[in-house]
Formats: C-alpha cells, sequence, structure tokens
C-alpha cells in the first residue's frame, strides 16, 4: 500500500453527501436505536442526516438549538469508527446515553452512573493513543449531568472500565480493576471518549445500570431498566436548556 490512508472519516462523509453544518453542534448518542428514536421525538423538524451500516443521524432543533441524535455502537470498534465520523462532521459536545454492568454492591437496576473516569480495557484505542493514554470526560458537563439525574434518581459518580469481552468478566479479571476504582463496566465509553479527546470534543457519559457483576442480579428484561432509559432520554434534554 503507498497511500496514507486507505478510508478517511472525512471521504466517508463526502460519499453520504453530508455537508459541513449538517450537525448540530451538540450530539446525543446512544447504542441501542430506541434510546435514539426516544431521543428523536423531542427535536423539532428533524431531518435524516444519512444511514450508514445501520447507523442514522437526525439533527433537529430544541428550543432554538441546532442538536444531533443517532445510534452510536454497541461495541469498541463501530463505536471508534461512528465517534470519529461525529467529530469530524463538526459536533462540538457529545453526550453517550447507554448501559452498563454495576460493579458496587449496592448498584441496582435502573440506578444512573455519571461517568468521571475512563479505564481503557478495549482494543480499538490502541490505534489512536499510546497505552499510557488516560481519557478525559469534561468535568463541567459531567458535573451538570450529576445534578439533573439526581433529580430522576438515584446517581453513582465514578470510573467506567471498558471491556471487548462481555463472557470473560471472569473475578479474576473483574476484581483488579475494582482495586483500580471502576464502579462500572460497558463496552463502548472508552472510544467514546478518547477519540472525542483526540479531536478535541467535549465529551460525557451517562450511563444506566442493567445489571450487577457483584450480586449477580440481572435486569435486561427488567421494568426498571426500561423506566430509566425513558427517563434517561427524556432529562438528558436538560442538559441544553
Amino acid at each position: 500500500m503507498q497511500r496514507d490512508v486507505h478510508l478517511h472519516a472525512k471521504g466517508l462523509l463526502e460519499s453520504l453527501q453530508f455537508r459541513q453544518g449538517d450537525f448540530g453542534e451538540i450530539g446525543i448518542i446512544s447504542g441501542q436505536m430506541q434510546r435514539a428514536q426516544r431521543c428523536l421525538q423531542y427535536l423539532e423538524n428533524p431531518v435524516k442526516n444519512f444511514t450508514f451500516l445501520g447507523y442514522t443521524f437526525w439533527t433537529g432543533l430544541y428550543k432554538g438549538k441546532k442538536v444531533t441524535v443517532g445510534n452510536g455502537g454497541f461495541y469498541a470498534p463501530d463505536s471508534a469508527f461512528v465517534t470519529e465520523i461525529l467529530c469530524v462532521g463538526g459536533i462540538k459536545t457529545l453526550i453517550r446515553l447507554g448501559s452498563c454492568g454495576g460493579m458496587k454492591q449496592e448498584m441496582t437496576v435502573g440506578d444512573f452512573v455519571v461517568v468521571d473516569r475512563v479505564i481503557r480495557g478495549d482494543g480499538a484505542t490502541r490505534y489512536y493513543v499510546d497505552d499510557n493514554f488516560v481519557p478525559q470526560v469534561d468535568k463541567e458537563l459531567s458535573g451538570k449531568l450529576s445534578t439533573i439525574f439526581k433529580k430522576v434518581g438515584t446517581v453513582y459518580q465514578g470510573a467506567c472500565w471498558t471491556t471487548d469481552a462481555m463472557f470473560r468478566e471472569t473475578k479474576e479479571i473483574v476484581n483488579p480493576y475494582i482495586e483500580k476504582g471502576a464502579i462500572c463496566v460497558d463496552m463502548v465509553t472508552s472510544p467514546f471518549v478518547t477519540i472525542s479527546n483526540v479531536y478535541k470534543t467535549k465529551v460525557a457519559a451517562i450511563l444506566v445500570v442493567s445489571d450487577n457483576l457483584l450480586t449477580g442480579e440481572m435486569g435486561f428484561a427488567d421494568f426498571r431498566l426500561f423506566d430509566a432509559e425513558e427517563k434517561m432520554t427524556k432529562t438528558i434534554f436538560e442538559i441544553i436548556s
């Protein structure tokens, strides 16, 4: 291969007929499509930006501010390239609406976690930064998330560990991350925050607890999870107003 790079985000966006300015300055990004569609109902005059490989983004107005919503990946690799597309597309502030496994005894399904530190356990970010790179969320934005979500539920604030292997959350692997300060685990937040840092995009993440690694509680089909997701997609818009 003689070229510097085979494919880059700017070229991909151009192939999708995207123009600079199509996105809003704020992006509210979910992993699951149903969360993105819940966010979509709060926008005035939303326009679909594009659909690519199952990821769809819309941009509309919320109280006069231009906002983009969409589904941004389930796992580290797809979250990495989608986040890069969003950053290159001109979004200045990215907020992740996600889910996680709790890693504190008292956490239960439907609780919220505001991520204040990211522990990288994924493979995708190694293509972007050195192994010693520590991703940074925006402290002011994270503080605001904590304040507004305390109105609707129990909120924890702490470190999120991102892994690539959901079925390898064994005690031999999990316990050392707890010792490093992780209070939850997911498969997305590390690339979402890391790549936002690379592009100097303001970033934060709010997660809802779907299960608990310490107690064994499973809530993937629990009404408390669905209720918390509904609250999350509604409450997040307070950050804009």
